[in-house]
């Protein structure tokens, strides 16, 4: 074995590591320290197949081939949500196994990389032929051995490891993913994030805990909606029909854009924001994926204070509770109760998700039940019908995917109607916040990648709330600002709360304190 295989291999490597993200996202010149962490995974992958194999140029090409593997993901992804791999991307493998439709993988994909995977096995059998083994079973065996104990320790040393690698922490922390990736190289920028992700987990929470929610009791309920890839496309030429969105916004306290931070996909980070009221960039390396450690979050939950203030406390999200592990995220985050897929029948379906009419239906059922009991409620609802893939065979006699989602987006707007009326009859005063979680991957529309942001209201509702006949001029917040927003009403209890989104946040600013921040 020569040294030349290790370093042609980096060298390959080095290159093959930036094409991670299209060529107009790269950033300044990384640190060496990102180089330095980038060869000792290259070193570490390299050690890993000659383990396996005993052949240093088969695990030299094989170590290439796996971070090309990578790479190739991370380009895909970038195509579809303008984000390239992330860490936390790599805890999805079960969510993609149990729903592959979600990720654009039909049987023809999963034909193609099955039959790609038997080549490649193909491969590896005739390589072995072609290149002896180059040292005994022991060696191999002790090469192999080291190897695992590196993947096994990383976890424990992740702290001291992101201490060393001090200088990448603020790419990782202060840029977007696409910025940090290019400047940092894949492979660095995704064991530099787990590390600062594990050593945050083990750090102290240097804020106070989230002070309650001084409830004045002029509210009994206060509802979320978040609609699923709902976006008012009529800025963009999409004929819709959205009559009960162009009536409440008159009557609404705040209406507008909604900056979220998300395209496409993740909707539980846009769900995050606005339950908690911390901002995305706040959250440091808990941003991809807060549910992966929702303990981090709980204390600033708007569901876990109003709770402890005595309201009735309920999510519900007709789908596979396991998706981004909110089944056991939503309890910790203060909801006593979960209403799951399971609540609803095969006739509630549009297409292949659960329809926001049947969802609607289910809201004013919870809402009336609160209100027999004498129970505030606070509900947040995260919907599915509008959820991609769109195409032929997704709704009977609608192929066209933009008809599709025009025919999603009317049921949408029927369910606000429906939600609406249910909170004017049942409530004397509530608050009833409708927004949409992110952009759509509509075909035709890629521009929506640049223009993410999609379309929220607040509205007071119940019989003795006011219905003005003249709406406010939009505004353009974010989740946390709306979170700030209704913080602010609940605490009040005044209708002059949604003044300015900043200053709406800064009247709560010691509620929604991140404890995740040192």
């Amino acid at each position: 074995m020569t040294i030349s295989i290790p370093l042609v291999m980096l060298a390959a490597a080095a290159g093959l590591d930036r094409l991670a993200t299209p060529r107009h996202a790269a950033g300044n010149r990384a640190p060496v320290a990102a180089w330095l962490l980038g060869a000792a995974v290259v070193l570490w992958l390299w050690l890993l197949w000659l383990g396996l194999s005993a052949r240093p140029l088969f695990a030299a090409v094989a170590t290439l081939v796996t971070l090309g593997v990578f790479v190739t993901i991370s380009r895909v992804k970038y195509a579809y949500l303008r984000e390239p791999l992330v860490f936390s991307d790599l805890g999805f493998l079960t969510t993609l196994i149990r729903h592959p439709d979600l990720f654009y993988v039909d049987r023809r994909s999963a034909a193609g990389i099955g039959l790609a995977a038997l080549l490649l096995l193909g491969v590896i059998a005739g390589w072995t032929w072609f290149e002896p083994r180059q040292f005994g079973g022991p060696a191999q065996m002790g090469l192999l051995a080291l190897a695992l104990l590196v993947a096994a320790v990383l976890p424990a040393a992740a702290g001291s490891l992101a201490r060393l690698l001090a200088r990448l922490a603020p790419p990782l922390l202060e840029t977007p993913p696409e910025q940090f990736v290019a400047r940092l190289g894949l492979s660095a920028s995704l064991v530099a994030g787990f590390a600062l992700w594990r050593r945050d987990g083990r750090a102290e929470r240097g804020d106070p805990p989230v002070a309650p929610v001084a409830v004045n009791g002029r509210y009994r309920a206060v509802v979320m909606l978040q609609m699923e890839s709902f976006a008012d496309l009529r800025r963009h030429g999409v004929p819709l029909s959205l009559p009960n969105l162009d009536r409440l916004r008159v009557r609404a306290l705040a209406q507008g854009r909604l900056d979220v931070s998300c395209y496409g996909a993740y909707t539980h980070r846009s769900e995050v924001e606005m339950l908690t009221g911390v901002p995305f960039a706040r959250q440091r390396m808990d941003r991809f994926d807060p549910y992966l450690r929702p303990a981090r979050l709980a204390s600033a939950s708007l569901a876990g204070l109003l709770a402890t203030a005595g309201w009735r406390t309920a999510f519900i999200h007709p789908h596979d509770a396991r998706f981004f592990r909110r089944d056991r995220a939503i309890p910790r985050l203060g909801f006593a109760r979960f209403i799951g897929e399971d609540a609803f029948q095969p006739a509630d379906r549009c297409g292949p998700y659960v329809g926001d009419r049947a969802l609607g239906r289910r809201i004013a059922r919870e809402i009336s039940a609160a209100a027999e009991a004498g129970e505030a409620l606070f509900l947040m609802s995260i919907s599915m019908e509008a959820h991609d893939p769109y195409g032929p065979g997704r709704l009977p006699a609608i192929d066209e995917p933009v008809a599709q989602y025009a025919h999603h987006l009317a049921n949408a707007d029927a369910m606000l109607g429906l939600v609406a009326a249910a909170l004017d009859t049942l409530t004397d005063r509530a608050l009833l916040v409708f927004y949409g979680d992110h952009a759509p991957l509509l075909p035709g529309h890629a521009a929506l990648a640049e223009d993410r942001a999609t379309d929220y209201l607040v509205l007071e509702c119940g019989w003795a709330a006011a219905k003005p006949k003249e709406g406010r001029a939009p505004s353009r917040r974010s989740p946390a600002e709306i979170n700030a927003l209704v913080r602010s009403a609940l605490v009040a209890g005044r209708q002059d709360g949604a003044g300015s989104g900043a200053g709406a946040g800064a009247a709560t600013a010691s509620m929604r304190r991140s404890t995740i921040e040192k």
